[in-house]
């Protein structure tokens, strides 16, 4: 700067900027915190996570493999079937459904388990691993236990029909404390507030799958039929006769 064309220099350069507001401002340090954000978002050891995470998101959804948790309840109140669906990404479809007919507990599994294969495939979902706590509807698909009552055959051949159109798909039976979402749902009215039940869409399915001409027929198709998709508990039972206010 003590060089004759250097300070020339600077008088031109000032001359020229002068024209314009400017303000020296120092830079200020980096606060710590900034520091640690940074490390934690970069940090080696979530990039297998973020890695996973991109591939499965890169993945068509035909070929990701979703979860299905299924399950029935009988009572004298009457029938419930609790369905969770989940995705790769570990987000789910929760559905509970109410049946207009009698049925044992076995049936009610079965029920569960069919409207579960018709939500998956509505979704075009082609790899599925499906729980359940019954060990008799899980040993009836896999073909490691025979059914003999009617019902059970009528039931384990619509099981086994729509088993068949997905690409893969694995049953397996789990404890009945690694089913307690779907278990909630099939007896929803003792699981839950009437604040909570009030929120949660039902359907009724007015009779049993087996008894069920077109049963193969897309599950959302097969529900608007009925015209009662997406109806609350509360009105599902005024319109059945006016009980809502005693869930």
């Amino acid at each position: 700067m003590r060089k004759p064309e250097l300070s020339g220099r600077m008088v031109k350069w000032s001359f020229h900027l002068s024209g314009y507001d400017l303000k020296f401002e120092p830079r200020t340090a980096i606060k710590s915190q900034a520091l640690v954000d940074f490390v934690s978002d970069f940090s080696t050891t979530l990039q297998e996570q973020a890695d996973s995470e991109i591939l499965t998101l890169s993945e068509a959804k035909g070929e990701q493999v979703w979860e299905l948790h299924f399950d029935g309840a009988s009572n004298t109140k009457g029938l419930g079937v609790g369905l969770v669906l989940k995705s790769p990404q570990g987000e789910q479809i929760i559905q509970a459904v109410w049946c207009e007919f009698k049925a044992t507990n076995n049936q009610a599994e079965y029920e569960a388990l069919i409207l579960g294969f018709q939500l998956a495939l509505e979704m075009q979902i082609n790899h599925i691993k499906v729980y359940s706590d019954s060990q008799l509807i899980v040993n009836h698909v896999n073909n490691v236990y025979t059914a003999r009552d009617p019902k059970m055959v009528a039931y384990l051949e619509v099981a086994k029909e729509l088993k068949l159109r997905f690409t893969s798909i694995h049953i397996q039976q789990i404890p009945r404390d690694q089913n307690v979402e779907a278990d909630a749902l099939a007896t929803l009215r003792a699981a839950f507030t009437p604040r909570v039940v009030g929120s949660i869409p039902f359907i009724h399915v007015m009779k049993p799958a087996e008894e069920t001409d077109d049963w193969c027929k897309p599950y959302i198709s097969w529900l608007r039929d009925e015209e009662v998709l997406g109806r609350t508990l509360s009105e599902v039972l005024q319109h059945a006769g006016g009980i809502g206010s005693n869930v």
